[in-house]
């Protein structure tokens, strides 16, 4: 697919550049020529860079991923854009964009008394919070040590307000850590003011 899309942009080019070989080709034509190519080539590009399903795309960086069975979840970032992605292997069905003048990200975490500790992403979109939560047992647990992650679902303003939905992640490693804030893009976020969003998620 990819190379046959290369291939028609390629072909288009050499067609609109060629005018001493087909010199009855108008003005108009030429034109829609080079944007049927430039089209092509936009589709190309697209195709390349995970646009479709919830994954970072080559210009952003993984702050987490985790596929919960048939679903994913990506949080990606770049210079001035914080985004989470939700959806399948085939489409993203839910994206949410948080930036400079339209932020939408909160960042939180809680320590416990044996060293564990906890931080979190919270989405906020229509009503409802998305939590993007990883953390480390602490010492006063039967798994010190453990990686646990997932996404907590919250419909409501507060941390007091009800949980609809979570996801436990079943894969641990780098992309399953939080633990670089100073990673995220700056004025992309704010840290968490509601004491009842510092918690256990």
């Amino acid at each position: 697919m990819k190379t046959a899309i290369l291939k028609g942009a390629a072909l288009l080019f050499v067609m609109v550049g060629c005018e001493a070989e087909a010199p009855a080709i108008s003005r108009e034509a030429r034109t829609e020529l080079t944007e049927t190519a430039l089209r092509a080539e936009k589709a190309l590009e697209r195709s390349g860079d995970g646009a479709e399903a919830p994954a970072c795309r080559r210009s952003e960086r993984v702050i987490y991923a985790c596929n919960f069975g048939d679903r994913k979840v990506a949080v990606c970032a770049n210079d001035n854009r914080l985004s989470y992605r939700f959806g399948d292997a085939r489409r993203t069905d839910l994206e949410i964009d948080s930036r400079a003048g339209h932020v939408r990200a909160h960042t939180g975490g809680v320590v416990g008394g044996g060293g564990g500790r906890q931080e979190h992403i919270r989405f906020s979109n229509n009503g409802y919070q998305y939590i993007v939560h990883s953390m480390v047992a602490g010492n006063l647990t039967d798994v010190p040590g453990k990686r646990i992650s997932g996404v907590t679902v919250v419909h409501g303003e507060t941390g007091a307000s009800p949980i609809v939905r979570t996801l436990d992640c079943p894969q641990t490693g780098a992309h399953q850590s939080m633990d670089a804030f100073n990673t995220l893009p700056a004025g992309t976020f704010t840290p968490e003011t509601d004491e009842t969003w510092q918690a256990w998620w």
